[in-house]
């Protein structure tokens, strides 16, 4: 192999390298909550980069909403991986042992969170099954 053919594959190779840098450096992820409430936007490393909470026309407990925004950044975060070996894929190829590590370790550190688990609904007050115990007399009632 001539030294001339050696570092023009050098310097292609790096080029590869320089162009999936850039690429991975402009990914990101943006997951919606299913009640359309959160929005949040993640970059390829991970990093919550954007966070929308719509108004609501009733109060929202605060941990509920806490949850809300952790199940969609763990479920953008999960889309990392995906994204990585796509851009990979393009720019150095589909062999690259450097690209394999690269995205089995974003695999690890983005697993693909649990199943969504239905919100439970607000909790009911007064008397259990819903009811109330008013049967119907006056609220006031003459005591003799």
């Amino acid at each position: 192999m001539s030294g001339t053919h050696w570092e023009r594959q050098v310097a292609e190779t790096a080029q590869r390298y320089q162009d999936m840098r850039n690429r991975v450096a402009q990914l990101s992820v943006t997951e919606v909550s299913r009640d359309g409430m959160v929005q949040v936007t993640v970059s390829a490393s991970g990093h919550l980069t954007d966070l929308t909470l719509k108004e609501r026309w009733r109060p929202t407990p605060a941990t509920r909403i806490a949850v809300e925004i952790m199940q969609c950044v763990r479920r953008a975060q999960a889309r990392i991986p995906d994204l990585l070996q796509q851009a990979m894929i393009e720019t150095v190829g589909p062999r690259d042992p450097a690209a394999h590590l690269i995205v089995a370790e974003a695999r690890e550190r983005f697993p693909q969170p649990p199943e969504l688990e239905p919100t439970p609904p607000a909790p009911r007050t007064g008397i259990a099954g819903g009811e109330d115990d008013w049967d119907g007399r006056p609220v006031m009632e003459d005591i003799q």
